[in-house]
């Protein structure tokens, strides 16, 4: 059970990126569930839409098995770098809280 994650200038744009990936077995995963899965949650200020100019609020919470089921992980864009670094920092800090570690 662990996680990896990453900050970077994103290609063909001014934004930043900020992408985490939960890696959990089939058995983690189903304990992690039946134990009650947390939901990790970011700040929303300075995020950039994933749909180009759509109106409708981006998210700002998913819980970790959602996080671990995607093939990709989750991807979160900013504005600014700080707000990208922002995010990462909280959302190490919850995974620390509920008992998963980074891994590297």
């Amino acid at each position: 059970m662990g996680y990896s994650t990453a900050v970077e200038r994103e290609q063909g744009s001014e934004g930043w990126t900020v992408s985490l990936r939960v890696n959990l077995s089939r058995a983690e995963t189903n304990e992690l569930f039946l134990s009650g899965d947390s939901i990790l949650s970011w700040p929303v200020d300075g995020v950039l839409s994933s749909e180009g100019d759509d109106p409708k609020p981006e998210r700002s919470g998913m819980f970790v098995s959602e996080v671990a089921a995607q093939p990709l992980g989750l991807t979160i864009r900013y504005v600014e770098r700080a707000q990208a670094e922002r995010s990462a920092a909280l959302l190490r800090a919850q995974l620390a809280q509920i008992g998963i570690s980074e891994e590297g």
